[in-house]
């Protein structure tokens, strides 16, 4: 009788061991793992025309606390931005365009001046497959800028 009482306690202990737990992730963490395509390193390769920079150009989007940022470093600069990010619709919204003030070249800063104006007017975004990042320029003119992930 005493060895079936034992065989009844190991076993419903080890029955117990093997229960099922439920863990729920809350929205933000699903969010981020399904965004996760964006998130990284960006070289900035060119402009749909083929026009490829002459500088060293980055962008690295994080999420931070369910908020995405831009920031990275332009022709002279280091930059920051806070886009809206619409992924049902794969849209972004950019209000403004931070960026520290060193000074360059006239040259650099011109092209500096052109890419912010390019983010600032950001429509929507592409993933090409997952090296190739299209941001869809609405103005001045149609355009498109190109970036590979680092």
């Amino acid at each position: 009788m005493k060895i079936v009482v034992n065989t009844l306690i190991i076993c419903t202990l080890l029955l117990g061991a093997c229960s099922k737990e439920i863990v729920e992730a809350d929205s933000m963490t699903v969010n981020a793992l399904r965004q996760s395509e964006l998130l990284g390193q960006w070289k900035f390769k060119s402009y749909a025309d083929g026009k490829t920079p002459a500088y060293d150009v980055t962008l690295e989007i994080k999420d931070e606390e369910g908020k995405y940022t831009f920031n990275g470093r332009s022709s002279v600069n280091f930059y920051f931005i806070s886009p809206v990010i619409d992924e049902s619709k794969k849209t972004i919204s950019v209000e403004g365009v931070g960026s520290t003030k060193i000074a360059g070249t006239e040259e650099a800063n011109q092209f500096e001046m052109t890419y912010y104006e390019n983010l600032r007017n950001i429509e929507r975004y592409e993933l090409k497959d997952k090296n190739t990042l299209i941001f869809h320029i609405s103005k001045p003119k149609k355009e498109a800028m190109y970036f590979e992930r680092k």
